[in-house]
C-alpha cells in the first residue's frame, strides 16, 4: 500500500521548527517562501525558543507549546538536534515531518550514525519523514511553496519527485518560464525512510496527479521500484530522468547522496520492463511532460506533415525516419482538399508543401483533412504560426510603414497577428479532441520563446525544431504500445 502522505501535501496546519528572522538561514527563507505562496498565515506556527515574533507571526518556544497539533512540521535545526525534535513531535501527535537539515549520511560516518538514529526513532513512533537533507515540498492546490527557491508554479496535474534538491528547484524554475503546470513536488533528500518509489506510489493513487516525473540518481530496492512503477504506469505516465549514466557520473551520484548508482544498462532494462519513459536530458523531461500532459497518444506511427516551405519538410522527413516513424499516405480526401486550395505545382505528397501560402483558412482546411484521415495517426505543422508575422513585417518594412506607425497602431498590428495564431491553435485543439490525434506545431523563428509560451497557454505544444517533435511523438507511441501490451488501452 502507498504510504499515507496526504497530510504531507495537504496539511491544515504547519509548524516551522527552527524558524528564524536571520535572512540567510533556512528557517527564514523557507518561512518567507511559504508565506509568499499564500498559505494561510493563521495556520503557520514558527517554533524558536529565542524569538517572540518571526516575520510577523507569533513564535512559540516548542512544539508542545503550540495551540494546535500541527499536521506537518518542518525541521531546519542542526542535525544533532533532529532526533530529539522527532521525539517531541511524536509526543505532540505530529506524524508528518520534513527534515530540511543537512549533516547526515551525505557527510560521512558521524552523519550516517545520526541518520540511523533518526530512522529508528521515526519507525518506533510511526512517523513519515521526508529527507533529511531535502529541498522541501510544493503543493500548488494548497498554496504550499515550501522550498529553498522562490518558485510560484502554474497549477497543474504533474507531480515530481527529485533526489536532488537543486536539480528539482532549477527544473521547477524552468517550468515557470515554460508555462508547464505542476501539482506537487518533493525533494526526497537522503531517503532515510521514504524513498523515491514511495512518492511515485503516492502520486499514483493521488486523484490530483495525472503525470509523474522523477529525477533519480540511484535506487536501493530495484525490485520494489519496478513493482511500484509497473503498477502505476498502466494508469499514469511515469517519466524518469536518471543521472549517473557514465562511470564518472555514477561516482558523482554516490558522493552526492550516497545513492546506489548501479549499471545504466540495468536501469534501462528496469524502465522498459516497468513502462517508465526515460528522458535523455533535463530539457527532454520537460518536453515530454508538456507533450504527455497536453496531447492524446498517437495510435500508430503514420505521421502527417504540413510545412510552409519545402526545406523544412525535408528535414522533418529525415526526423520522422530517424525517430522510427513513417510518413502517412495521403488519401483521396486530403489530396482533393489540397488540389482545391494550393497551386497545381504543390508537392502532391507527404510532407504537404504549402508553397508559401499565408491564408489561415487554407492551413486549417488541410490540417482538418489530415486529422480526419484514417491514414494519419499524428501531425506536425511547420511554419504556420509564424506566417502572419513574416508576411506582415515584410509588407511594413518594404513600404517603410513600420517607422511611421504610432505605438498604438504597432501594438494593434501585433495583437492582430497574435489573435490569428490563437485562432489556429484553438482550432487545432478542437481537432485533437474530435479525432483524438496529437498535433505538434513547430516554429523556428520570428515569434520568440515568451510569445510561444503565451500561445501555448498550457494547452498546446509548440517546439522549435522538427527533430524534437518527431522524437517526442515516437516516445509517446512507445508508451502507447506498452499500454496495449498490458491491455490497458
Amino acid at each position: 500500500m502507498a504510504a499515507d502522505l496526504d497530510k504531507v501535501f495537504n496539511p491544515d496546519s504547519i509548524a516551522m521548527i527552527g524558524a528564524s528572522n536571520v535572512p540567510s538561514k533556512w528557517g527564514s527563507f523557507l518561512l518567507i517562501n511559504l508565506l509568499a505562496g499564500g498559505y494561510p498565515r493563521e495556520n503557520i506556527y514558527p517554533v524558536n525558543p529565542k524569538e517572540n515574533e518571526i516575520h510577523g507571526l507569533t513564535a512559540y518556544p516548542s512544539i508542545a507549546a503550540l495551540p494546535v497539533v500541527p499536521d506537518l512540521a518542518f525541521v531546519t535545526t542542526p542535525a544533532v538536534t533532529v532526533t530529539g525534535i522527532l521525539e517531541e513531535c511524536a509526543a505532540r501527535g505530529t506524524r508528518n515531518i520534513i527534515v530540511i537539515s543537512s549533516g547526515f549520511s551525505e557527510v560521512g560516518e558521524d552523519g550516517v550514525h545520526l541518520e540511523r538514529e533518526l530512522a529508528e526513532t521515526a519507525r518506533r513512533h510511526d512517523l513519515n519523514i521526508v529527507g533529511p537533507n531535502t529541498m522541501g515540498i510544493v503543493s500548488t492546490r494548497r498554496r504550499i511553496f515550501a522550498v529553498g527557491a522562490p518558485v510560484q508554479l502554474h497549477p497543474g496535474k504533474i507531480s515530481f519527485v527529485s533526489q536532488s534538491g537543486n536539480v528539482g528547484a532549477n527544473m521547477l524554475g524552468w517550468t515557470m518560464n515554460q508555462g508547464i503546470g505542476f501539482g506537487k513536488f518533493v525533494g526526497s533528500g537522503n531517503e532515510a525512510l521514504l524513498h523515491a518509489e514511495d512518492y511515485i506510489d503516492y502520486f499514483g493513487a493521488d486523484g490530483d496527479t495525472g503525470l509523474i516525473l522523477a529525477y533519480l540518481e540511484g535506487v536501493d530496492n530495484g525490485r520494489r521500484f519496478i513493482d511500484i512503477v509497473s503498477r502505476i504506469s498502466v494508469a499514469k505516465p511515469v517519466i524518469v530522468l536518471k543521472s549517473g549514466r557514465t562511470e564518472e557520473g555514477g561516482k558523482a551520484a554516490r558522493s552526492h547522496t550516497g545513492s546506489l548508482a548501479g549499471s545504466d544498462h540495468i536501469y534501462d532494462a528496469a524502465f522498459a520492463q516497468s513502462g517508465a519513459i526515460r528522458a535523455e536530458t533535463s530539457q527532454d523531461m520537460l518536453d515530454l511532460a508538456k507533450a504527455f500532459e497536453r496531447l492524446p497518444l498517437p495510435r500508430g506511427d503514420r505521421l502527417g506533415i504540413m510545412t510552409l516551405g519545402g526545406g523544412w519538410g525535408v528535414l522533418a522527413t529525415d526526423a520522422t525516419a530517424m525517430a522510427g516513424l513513417k510518413l502517412a499516405r495521403l488519401d483521396d480526401d486530403v489530396i482533393r482538399v489540397c488540389d482545391e486550395l494550393l497551386p497545381p505545382f504543390w508537392s502532391r505528397a507527404n510532407p504537404i508543401d504549402l508553397v508559401g501560402n499565408i491564408y489561415m483558412d487554407t492551413h486549417l482546411s488541410i490540417l482538418e483533412a489530415m486529422a480526419r484521415s484514417p491514414e494519419v495517426d499524428a501531425m506536425i505543422v511547420l511554419g504556420s504560426l509564424g506566417t502572419g508575422t513574416i508576411i506582415g513585417l515584410n509588407v511594413l518594412v518594404s513600404q517603410k510603414l513600420i517607422m511611421e506607425m504610432s505605438d498604438d497602431a504597432l501594438k494593434g498590428f501585433f495583437t492582430e497577428l497574435k489573435d490569428r495564431n490563437i485562432s489556429l491553435l484553438n482550432r487545432a485543439k478542437e481537432l485533437m479532441l474530435t479525432y483524438n490525434k496529437p498535433i505538434i506545431f513547430v516554429e523556428m523563428q520570428f515569434i520568440g520563446e515568451e510569445s510561444l509560451r503565451d500561445l501555448e497557454a498550457g494547452e498546446t505544444v509548440i517546439f522549435t525544431a522538427p527533430e524534437k517533435a518527431a522524437i517526442i511523438l515516437s516516445r509517446m507511441l512507445g508508451y502507447r504500445r506498452y499500454l496495449e501490451r498490458k491491455g490497458a488501452v
